[in-house]
């Protein structure tokens, strides 16, 4: 299953990709730091949605990004439970 990493709501100012901290096949834990943005003279932290490996970063450094946009993807772990 993949968890979809989204851009949360930050305002009216541009919003744009600073830098991933994690690169495809890294392990994150759900809270991770995992993406940090630009809006306008701020910067925020997107944290990662789920434990599990980042499958796919769908946007790049200084892409203009939208609220609700997805940037990336985690392939969630399975937990093996007996």
């Amino acid at each position: 299953m993949q968890a979809e990493v989204r851009l949360p709501e930050l305002g009216a100012a541009p919003v744009v990709l600073s830098v991933w901290f994690a690169d495809p096949g890294d392990m994150v834990y759900e809270g991770d730091r995992l993406v940090e943005v630009r809006a306008g003279s701020a910067t925020f932290d997107v944290a990662a949605p789920a434990t599990g490996r980042l499958a796919e970063r769908l946007q790049l450094p200084n892409d203009p990004l939208q609220t609700g946009q997805v940037l990336g993807l985690v392939e969630v772990e399975e937990l093996n439970v007996p």
